[in-house]
């Protein structure tokens, strides 16, 4: 750059020199030749001004963080010309070093968007930094932390580190744990879905404890029973012949109790089977021959012909033997069961179990499957309240679905959707 001005100096002062020599006499003559050594000195300041002009421009964008446009390096072999390609092998690698940080970052971006864990980055100041995609349900409208959040992030930034094994956020359960991030002037909290979790803790806690309280009262009979009988009942044939049935009715409860529990516990267990094509004509025929009608109880069978459904022709026959059992129990005479088989337009087989009992209070229908659950009205009846959950579970596994519908007082139907598949050439079930 000092060469060009160098150079535009000395054009004007060599033009004006040899005006002056020659034109020393004519005046005019002497503008006109200092006047375009001026012009001449003008256009070499242009066009050097113009070149540096367009690298400020380049070093502009550069800070900019735009490095697409190569820089147009053609021209003198001067300091410019230096500086023009020195900005240009800047200017590359730069792109390579920001490309490679843009994919690392994209990958990052997307390792934390994977992560079923929502992950927050907020400013000491309030604003969210940072989100992934499982944050989106912890933020509000405006993009900030929920209200229940906040307390932890401050507490974080002034102590350096907060953590909460259940914090409640609407209707979730989350543990959270939130660091202050001192350089940076942020807190990071990672939040962690409990909501399942904890639900099933309680109810295997509730299983625990509903467990045990159907083992203790088979246990205390079978206690008390003994210690009467060592304090002298034996001695006498008719209170021991008592006592002797009293133990092994309650060693018969205690063998069911275990042997539901079993069952329920290997039903749990249980991968998705193998799929079968099940008629599920031969299946009722075979269920309905499997459950004796009490008396006064009329039973009704209503099914399409060539139904099949998709399934385990096992564990269907085993849902449905329950339903029916229920049905009976809970139907005093004279009434109706009636097991129904049919399509319901929307590629399901639907198989109901209607009865003309007690009905169930809609404040209990939808408890009916849970574990240990027993109605109101049939906790005077044997059972333990599994035999619906274990149903429930089978047909889960069958990729069904089992429900209840009921009046209280007119009586209930219990159906099991499964679906449908076309009839094999030699039937399952």
């Amino acid at each position: 750059m000092r060469l060009w001005l160098t150079a535009a100096f000395a054009a004007v002062c060599v033009i004006t020199a040899g005006a002056v020599y020659l034109f020393g006499e004519n005046r005019q003559a002497l503008f006109v030749a200092v006047l375009i050594g001026v012009l001449a000195g003008f256009l070499i300041a242009v066009a050097i001004s113009h070149r540096v002009v367009r690298l400020a421009r380049a070093a502009g964008q550069m800070a900019d963080g735009s490095f697409d446009g190569p820089l147009s390096v053609s021209g003198p072999a001067d300091e410019i010309g230096d500086l023009a390609r020195a900005l240009e092998s800047m200017r590359a690698s730069l792109k390579e070093s920001f490309g490679v940080l843009t994919a690392d970052r994209n990958k990052l971006a997307h390792i934390f968007d994977g992560l079923t864990d929502a992950v927050i980055v907020v400013d000491d100041e309030g604003p969210v930094r940072f989100s992934n995609s499982a944050a989106a349900v912890l933020l509000d409208p405006e993009g900030l932390p929920l209200e229940p959040i906040r307390p932890f992030l401050h507490r974080a930034a002034e102590l350096g580190f907060a953590a909460y094994p259940a914090l409640r956020v609407g209707d979730r359960a989350y543990a959270m744990t939130a660091r202050s991030l001192p350089d940076e002037r942020a807190v990071l909290a990672v939040l962690r879905d409990r909501t399942d979790e904890m639900r099933r803790e309680f109810a295997e806690a509730d299983f625990v404890s509903n467990a045990a309280h159907e083992l203790r009262n088979p246990l205390a009979g079978i206690s008390g029973a003994i210690e009467v009988l060592q304090s002298g009942a034996k001695n006498d044939p008719r209170d021991r012949d008592h006592f002797l049935s009293r133990l092994a009715d309650d060693v018969e409860r205690m063998n069911r109790l275990t042997q539901s529990l079993l069952t329920l516990a290997r039903v749990e267990s249980l991968g998705e089977p193998e799929r079968e094509v099940v008629d599920v004509p031969v299946a009722i025929r075979d269920v309905v021959a499997a459950v004796e009608s009490p008396i006064g109880i009329k039973l009704a069978v209503e099914v399409e012909q060539d139904l099949a459904a998709t399934g385990d022709p096992t564990l269907l026959r085993q849902v449905m033997i329950g339903l029916l059992t229920n049905a009976f129990k809970n139907t005093p005479p004279p009434g109706t069961v009636t097991v129904r088989g049919r399509h319901d337009g929307k590629g399901e087989v639907v198989m109901e179990v209607v009865d003309t009992g007690t009905g169930i209070p809609v404040a209990e229908i939808e408890r009916v499957f849970e574990r240990f659950y027993r109605r109101s009205e049939s906790r005077k009846q044997e059972g333990f309240g599994l035999g619906l959950a274990i149903a429930r579970r089978m047909v889960d596994v069958m990729g069904g679905q089992i429900g209840a519908d009921s009046v209280e007082g007119e009586g209930s139907t219990f159906w099991v959707r499964l679906p449908v598949a076309q009839p094999s050439p030699t039937p399952v079930a």
